[in-house]
């Protein structure tokens, strides 16, 4: 009988201190920005990767017109800028759907901190959109975390703390997986509307990151797609309101 989970692995080096980082498709695609992003600006090594009948039942074409199984992925980047040996290494899962079912949610979470935990990780931190419903001019970082001395820390990171609710799906499984077995967990989520792909809330979550970790990270591709959606609502606020005004001023009561 075929597993429905298929880990395929490369061999990795030996990470030092390392810090696992995951990020799903989600409202806005925040996490998969934040992850996408990680990867591509540290030139992150592929560790491997994962097929599975928890995901959407459905393939995702490549620009050569072939098909490709959704899958999730491994990486990992080694932090040789680290010289007094205090830095992390990192590991960084990401894919291309969130699965459909909560035994899914549950297994998959289970995976990834199984191999967290065979690579030394201590620190598993997941990356989300925290959904408003309005656009704000002035938006957060809110977040969580296993343990108070965490929570402490987000706080001193200009982290709003989350303290009601649920985190829900492999956003909140992995991290509270991670406390059950007595691993560090933390959930950082960036402000978003839901309304729309939203760079600027995956910004708000690499800083912190990039203050957490000391990561050097260029963020001026995100700026410019940050822009480009500002001036687009911009100008789409701009025609409602002339069109509101037009209609005003054509009405005979």
């Amino acid at each position: 009988m075929r597993e429905r989970i298929e880990l395929h692995l490369n061999e990795a080096p030996k990470l030092h201190n390392p810090i696992l980082i995951a990020g799903l498709p989600d409202s806005g695609r925040v996490a998969k920005i934040v992850l996408d992003h990680l990867i591509k600006t540290l030139k992150a090594v592929p560790l491997g990767y994962l097929y599975s009948d928890y995901l959407p039942p459905r393939v995702l074409l490549k620009p050569d017109g072939t098909p490709e199984l959704m899958k999730h992925e491994f990486y990992y980047w080694l932090n040789t800028d680290s010289t007094d040996g205090g830095g992390h290494d990192l590991v960084l899962y990401t894919g291309d759907a969130q699965p459909i079912l909560p035994e899914g949610a549950f297994r998959l979470s289970d995976a990834v901190v199984n191999l967290a935990q065979q690579l030394g990780v201590e620190t598993l931190v997941t990356v989300g959109a925290f959904i408003t419903g309005r656009i704000s001019d002035n938006p957060k970082v809110y977040g969580a975390a296993s343990e108070k001395d965490l929570v402490k820390e987000l706080k001193s990171l200009d982290v709003e703390i989350i303290d009601s609710g649920a985190v829900t799906w492999m956003n909140g499984l992995i991290p509270g997986l991670a406390k059950v077995r007595n691993l560090k967990g933390l959930f950082l989520s960036g402000e978003t509307s839901g309304f729309m792909v939203d760079p600027r809330a995956a910004m708000l979550i690499l800083r912190v990151l990039i203050r957490k970790l000391g990561l050097q990270i260029e963020m001026k591709e995100l700026e410019a797609q940050a822009k480009e959606i500002d001036d687009a609502l911009k100008e789409g606020s701009d025609k409602d309101s002339q069109a509101a005004q037009s209609s005003k001023a054509k009405y005979v009561g």
